[in-house]
């Protein structure tokens, strides 16, 4: 008669024994807002640094500045060039002046009356030589200044023709190149000196400036750490048994430590590599202790602190015993 007795005290202690060790359906984890990492592209020395840590910024609001002298000599020098190819474009466009034209045929004028009278001596000196009155060196002088004087007239003749036809499209072609590659050079420039200031992209709290004023950062490092605020998530860790459970979308209850209202959210990442344990060779009982980093977009958390722990739990899971 007894021996049922002990087969229901046994059956009692591990059904009590099974409600105890049953595993919770609850996830922790920290209130966390997206960091955005400032760089800077130049290595100029930091001359001003106006915010502090813990600040609150708005979109544009100065960061700090670095020195502009040289990029500022750069951007004066590519204006410069800007100016001078625009000007080059505008001359070839506007044609030859009537000064240079009456210049030009001035200048033919007087190579063509050089060229007939070095063709002059040059025929004198040659009937000579004939008679044996000259020397054969000075009529080969005589013929060598006829032939250059003839160059020269051709050449004055060629400049005149050219003023006179205008621009060539190749040449214009050429100028409205030369003004693009300044056009594009002088931007380059302003934005290069432009970004010698770091302004805020998004609206958020300073959370630490790297760098003092004086100090010459390297091209490309970090040089503050900004909290969006607008941002705020929740970064948790799954337990393996809510693996299925806890998918994108998942709707989810939180609560923060400190704060009695309970706070909605909806989970937007899931890690499909379990933190800390390795995959291979696990036992049923390795399995258990698994755990799945997860992002979990938070409803209203304002400006609550970030590094808050929390809680999370999904809707209708009743707490743990």
């Amino acid at each position: 008669m007894k021996r049922p007795s002990a087969w229901l005290g046994m059956a009692a202690l591990t059904a009590v024994a099974a409600c105890s060790t049953q595993e919770p359906d609850l996830m922790v984890g920290t209130l966390e807002r997206d960091r955005i990492e400032l760089k800077v592209e130049s290595d100029e020395p930091i001359v001003a640094i106006p915010v502090t840590d813990g600040a609150f910024l708005n979109v544009g609001d100065v960061i700090l500045e670095q020195d502009s002298r040289r990029h500022q000599a750069r951007l004066d020098r590519a204006s410069a060039q800007r100016d001078q190819a625009a000007a080059r474009l505008a001359e070839l466009q506007r044609g030859p002046r009537q000064e240079a034209i009456r210049e030009a045929q001035a200048r033919l004028t007087a190579s063509e009356a050089l060229t007939r009278d070095a063709r002059a001596a040059q025929e004198r000196l040659a009937d000579l030589f004939a008679r044996g009155l000259a020397a054969e060196s000075d009529r080969d002088t005589a013929r060598s200044q006829w032939e250059a004087a003839a160059a020269r007239t051709r050449a004055d003749r060629e400049a005149l023709s050219a003023l006179l036809h205008g621009t060539t499209v190749e040449e214009l072609q050429q100028a409205q190149a030369a003004l693009q590659a300044a056009e594009a050079g002088l931007r380059e420039a302003k934005l290069a000196r432009e970004r010698l200031i770091l302004t805020a992209p998004v609206a958020g709290r300073m959370d630490k400036v790297l760098y003092q004023t004086g100090e010459r950062p390297p091209p490309g490092a970090t040089v503050a750490v900004l909290l969006d605020t607008a941002r705020n998530y929740a970064r948790i860790y799954v337990p393996e048994h809510l693996k299925a459970q806890v998918t994108v979308g998942t709707a989810l209850e939180l609560r923060l430590d400190g704060i009695e209202r309970v706070f909605g959210g909806s989970v937007r990442w899931v890690s499909s590599d379990a933190s800390f344990t390795p995959y291979f060779a696990l036992t049923e009982h390795d399995r258990s202790r698994l755990s799945y980093l997860a992002e979990v977009a938070v409803e209203d958390a304002g400006e609550l602190p970030s590094g808050l722990p929390l809680e999370a739990r999904i809707p209708g899971h009743d707490e743990p015993r």
